[in-house]
């Protein structure tokens, strides 16, 4: 469970269960409003803290106003961090479309920094976003984020990083905007944090000893799935394919072709944890795929931490999450500033 900490303000947008917060929370940054969409998500992050369940909001932020986030928060913010949903930019979204809304968010995001900035002064901002952002057939958009950024008042800082640079066993590079008050932090450069590209944790010191979870069956709980393997969350898809059988040889450890039976090396760090359907990763014994927990850990999740809903609803807030130890390291970086 996550504690609330008397460290620097931060409202978080598009909260998903937490992982951002999270990690920002370890660095002692104190989240004082969540807002998500997704109600399974805003239960889950409640769930991890139950000091301050009234302070998660499901809420569409494509209609909600800034006026009215403004009138909601409880007093001061020092600043706001979050990443729209990124499906919208993501590069295997081989049919994009203008109408699509989910492209919209960062407008309004960069609406609800304006607003915020007038009425609190704040000191910075974090933007989260895949790498399909930057391509090129996103160019206008993204020219557009920023212009909207730098009219909210913020001196704006891109980079690109890696989890598996910061303590995470898994490949998953994401854009980062990070903006500060131009009023504040005049002349001031950002840098990101370098992490340690040498050092590389594998899926086997994450995840080797972790017992075989539970299948899938009707009716199960987390109080059984926690008596049953010791760990919350910790089941898993029912295999169905003849592969997994694999009598033929027909899973092979780091095998990347197609998306279906992507199955992870024991001995390097995970593919990027970011599942659709039927999607995720197979285990590197190659008999089922991954567990949530399993995921969660991969993600740089610690074992208290749970996840709600369906198997279907964990395995998609698990793929939409920022890496913790990451987003820690971001924070840090970032209250070194202020």
């Amino acid at each position: 469970m996550t504690k609330p900490v008397a460290g620097p303000t931060v409202l978080s947008l598009f909260s998903g269960c937490g992982g951002l917060d999270l990690g920002f929370e370890q660095a002692r940054f104190n989240p004082v409003l969540a807002v998500e969409i997704d109600q399974e998500a805003c239960n889950s992050y409640a769930l991890n803290r139950p000091s301050r369940r009234n302070r998660v909001l499901t809420a569409d932020l494509s209609s909600l106003s800034a006026e009215t986030l403004v009138a909601l928060l409880p007093g001061d913010v020092r600043g706001v961090i979050g990443g729209p949903p990124c499906q919208a930019f993501s590069e295997s979204n081989v049919n994009k479309y203008a109408e699509d809304p989910r492209s919209l968010l960062p407008i309004n995001y960069a609406k609800i920094l304006k607003r915020l900035n007038r009425q609190h002064t704040l000191d910075f901002f974090v933007f989260e976003n895949v790498l399909g952002l930057k391509s090129a057939r996103h160019a206008d958009e993204l020219a557009t984020f920023r212009n909207l950024f730098d009219d909210a008042g913020f001196a704006l800082f891109e980079g690109e990083l890696d989890a598996a640079d910061f303590g995470v066993a898994q490949h998953r590079r994401r854009v980062f905007i990070v903006g500060l008050n131009r009023a504040r932090f005049g002349g001031v450069t950002f840098e990101f944090p370098a992490g340690d590209p040498g050092t590389r944790i594998t899926v086997r010191e994450k995840i080797g000893a972790l017992p075989e979870p539970v299948l899938f069956e009707r009716g199960l709980t987390p109080e059984g799935i926690k008596n049953a393997t010791g760990f919350w969350n910790h089941w898993s898809f029912r295999p169905r394919s003849a592969k997994f059988a694999n009598k033929n040889g027909e899973l092979v450890p780091g095998d990347r072709r197609g998306r279906s039976f992507r199955v992870l090396d024991w001995d390097k760090p995970s593919m990027t944890v970011a599942y659709g359907h039927r999607e995720v990763h197979v285990h590197p014994g190659m008999h089922r795929r991954l567990s949530v927990r399993e995921a969660l850990r991969l993600q740089g999740f610690p074992d208290s931490y749970r996840l709600t809903g369906t198997l279907s609803d964990q395995t998609r807030m698990v793929s939409d999450a920022v890496p913790p130890p990451l987003a820690r390291a971001l924070a840090e970086q970032i209250r070194g500033y202020l």
